[in-house]
């Protein structure tokens, strides 16, 4: 059975299930989440967490990102593959999160971020800055962490069912099933989309610049979710995800190439299982054990290229809470990975590779200060990796004012395409590494927020596939990179005209260049990395009285180069998007209307070059909890 028509069944079961337990008739459409990741890992770290938005549709964090970026976001179309880059370190070196999860594929090192959906109530935060000491490789320019919403705590069921409809072709299907009992809770919920995205635009790299329509871009994607807790005992608890997702996507042509029957299937199974075992209030014990299993399968007329890595992640944390000034940490991890690859050297083996780390953190508090230091040494069969450590500070100072300060070093292992590619991988690339630093000012008082952060980051051996003299593409550790930049955000609370609003905005400059080239390519020395604007900014207004929700995105992505060498450029873009939201109790339920308007202002831009973007779009639909 396809995953759309389970779906569809749940759905249908759902509406005819057993009623929820009565809760609240606010207006807040869906609950407030807990961000479960330990405090002090974020201890002198410039975070960012996304506000929630009137809406009730399932969505892909390359849409939320779109729409407020907090980092740099190279989407090549709607549903094709999308990548996120923090602070100009790019997409193999910005690490996603799901459930303690490193999502980067170790085949290519990048996640496909249209490909993760983000539920209504699910909760998105973005740390800056390298993190390879409480991580490990693939976080040095910063982090995305998926915080799944929490589960129910009201004993009994907990049901919601919901659908939409939008431009070209958008159909979206969703359902979700909870259940608690105090000590045990679980929920199932899936998700199913699909769209012809055959939105017109104007081809400028054809004469005449004729409008046309965009061809060959179909994409339908399902997932089913499981979490699961249980607390056998006060002192402990157990609990698992498990996340498995089908999708189909056709690659849509850019302007300058005629259109072609290519397509692409992906497939992924993640499962996470953990016991946390607690002795007091001053111990505690954290097991956890993952497992990845990524297909792709690239066809193009009729010819299919596929691809499937595999890991096992095995970790275990020890804290202990000193006194009440000091608390420590140990971690063991380790992972077992191992790819397949048509375009390997052998495309009927396995490809392995096993790494083990050990970690040692500890924090001490005094007075208005915090302190946070983290060291960690990582081994990796077949290639060394540098021993790294990161120290963080918090300062509450007077007049409701904190500093925060952070380095670290960082480091990056070449990917299984790097270095097992037929003919053109390179065992022996050394792993990428740097260091980065920050510092920030944060001052908040009574609803008003302004914060500002300045930061470096220093990437050394960075790895590049360019062509050698055959005209043959290999990868290499042929540049150093410095990024550095400053950024500035602020919002404001407050109440008026019996309606609770926020205003925010934000500003981030990025100067990301060559300084050190390691060929004779000398040309691109100094220059700008391609693809990575140096100045972006947002703004946003959120309202909200009763059962209404109204809130206003605008976002600005400045010019950026497409080249290496900066002989070409992409001009910046700005775009506008609208979101509203009215809740309303219907037959002892609740129902939840939304609405979205993108991309209002009809602007035509480009991400990628000759990639075009759609003008303005929309989409309505509901969420009916029972």
């Amino acid at each position: 059975m396809s995953l759309r028509w389970y779906t569809l069944l749940l759905l249908a079961g759902i509406l005819a299930g057993r009623p929820a337990v009565a809760q609240s008739g606010s207006g807040q459409a869906l609950p407030m989440v807990t961000i479960r990741e330990p405090a002090e890992n974020r201890t002198g770290f410039s975070t960012w967490i996304a506000d929630s938005l009137p809406l009730v549709q399932v969505i892909s964090l390359a849409e939320r990102l779109l729409w407020e970026p907090g980092l740099e976001v190279r989407a090549n179309a709607p549903g094709a593959l999308a990548t996120v880059s923090a602070r100009g370190a790019g997409p193999s070196r910005t690490a996603v999160f799901w459930e303690g999860v490193n999502l980067q594929n170790p085949m290519h090192g990048v996640v496909d971020i249209s490909m993760l959906p983000l539920w209504a109530d699910d909760a998105v935060e973005i740390q800056y800055g390298g993190q390879s000491a409480a991580k490990s490789g693939g976080a040095m320019g910063g982090a995305v962490y998926l915080i799944p919403a929490t589960l129910p705590d009201s004993a009994g069921w907990v049901t919601h069912a919901g659908a939409g409809l939008g431009s070209f072709g958008k159909k979206t299907g969703q359902a979700s099933l909870g259940y608690s009992t105090g000590r045990l809770k679980t929920q199932l919920r899936t998700a199913w989309q699909q769209a012809e995205n055959d939105f017109p635009f104007q081809n400028t790299a054809l004469l005449g610049q004729p409008v046309v329509s965009q061809q060959n871009n179909f994409v339908k994607r399902a997932d089913i979710q499981h979490y699961f807790e249980l607390e056998p005992s006060p002192d402990q608890t157990v609990h698992t995800a498990i996340w498995y997702q089908d999708a189909f996507r056709e690659i849509p042509p850019s302007m300058t190439e005629a259109p072609d029957a290519s397509r692409q299937k992906d497939r992924a199974l993640r499962a996470v299982a953990g016991w946390n075992h607690r002795k007091g209030q001053q111990t505690q014990w954290r097991h956890h054990l993952a497992w990845l299993d990524e297909t792709i399968a690239f066809d193009l007329n009729g010819d299919t290229d596929t691809s499937r890595s595999q890991t096992i992640q095995l970790s275990n944390e020890f804290f202990k809470a000193a006194s009440d000034k000091l608390s420590m940490r140990a971690n063991l991890s380790g992972w077992w990975q191992r790819a397949q690859a048509d375009g390997y050297a052998d495309s009927s083996g396995w490809f392995r590779q096993f790494r083990l780390a050990a970690a040692f953190g500890a924090t001490y508090r005094w007075r208005r200060l915090q302190t946070h230091v983290r060291l960690r040494q990582e081994w990796a069969e077949g290639q060394g990796a540098p021993f790294t450590w990161s120290v963080g500070a918090r300062w509450s100072l007077p007049r409701n004012l904190s500093l925060n300060l952070h380095f670290s070093r960082n480091f990056n292992l070449p990917t299984f395409n790097d270095r097992f590619w037929r003919n053109l991988g390179n065992p022996d690339l050394k792993p990428e590494s740097g260091y980065s630093a920050e510092t920030g000012l944060r001052w908040l008082r009574d609803g008003f927020l302004v914060e500002t952060t300045v930061f470096q980051l220093l990437l050394d051996d960075w790895i590049l596939w360019q062509p050698g003299a055959d005209g043959l593409f290999r990868p290499d550790n042929l540049r150093q990179v410095w990024s550095r930049g400053a950024s500035l955000f602020s919002h404001v609370k407050f109440d008026f005209w019996r309606s609770q609003w926020k205003l925010s905005a934000r500003y981030q400059f990025v100067r990301a260049t060559n300084t050190a080239v390691y060929d004779a390519n000398t040309v691109v020395l100094h220059k700008l990395l391609p693809y990575t604007p140096e100045h972006s900014a947002t703004a946003g207004i959120h309202w909200r009285r009763g059962a209404w929700s109204v809130s206003y995105l605008h976002q600005w992505t400045g010019a950026r180069f497409t080249t290496s060498d900066n002989a070409m450029r992409l001009s910046g873009f700005h775009t506008g998007n609208v979101f509203f939201q009215y809740s309303l109790s219907l037959l002892r339920h609740r129902l939840v209307l939304s609405a979205r308007l993108e991309n209002c202002w009809n602007e035509p831009y480009q991400i990628i070059a000759f990639r075009p973007m759609p003008g303005r779009s929309w989409l309505a639909g509901f969420v009916w909890k029972i």
